[in-house]
C-alpha cells in the first residue's frame, strides 16, 4: 500500500495494457501446414494396447476424414472397454487431450472412438 492507502500497482508505474486487437482475425494464430505422418495415430494405438493389458483384444480401424483430420476407432469386448474409458471417462479424456496435443504438432486433428 502506498501513502494514500491505495493498493500498489503491480506492473511498475503504468497499469497493464493489452496490445492492439484486430477484429476478424484468428487472435494471432498461425495455421500450420499439415504434415503427412501417422505418428499421433501410432501413439494412440500404443497407449491403448498398454492400457488394455491384452493387445489381442483390440481391433483398430483408421479413417482419413480429410487431409488434416483422422479418426481411430477401437473395438473391444466390454470388460476392456471399461478399463479404457476409466472412472467417469477420465482415462479416455486424458488420452484424447494427449493425442490432440501430439497431433497439433503436425497440424492435424485425431479423434478417438471406443466401442
Amino acid at each position: 500500500m502506498d501513502e494514500k492507502r491505495r493498493p500498489g500497482k503491480r506492473y511498475g508505474s503504468k497499469p497493464f495494457k493489452k496490445g492492439p486487437r484486430r477484429f476478424g482475425s484468428n487472435s494471432g494464430r498461425v495455421r500450420q501446414p499439415v504434415i503427412d505422418t501417422t505418428a499421433p495415430e501410432d501413439l494412440a494405438e500404443y497407449i491403448l494396447k498398454v492400457l488394455a493389458k491384452d493387445p489381442d483384444a483390440l481391433q483398430f480401424e483408421r479413417e482419413q476424414l480429410n487431409p488434416g483430420r483422422s479418426r481411430v476407432n477401437v473395438t473391444c469386448d466390454p470388460l476392456v472397454t471399461g478399463r479404457l474409458i476409466g472412472k467417469d471417462g477420465r482415462t479416455i479424456t486424458a488420452l484424447r487431450s494427449l493425442i490432440r496435443a501430439a497431433a497439433s504438432r503436425y497440424g492435424k486433428r485425431v479423434d478417438i472412438e471406443v466401442s
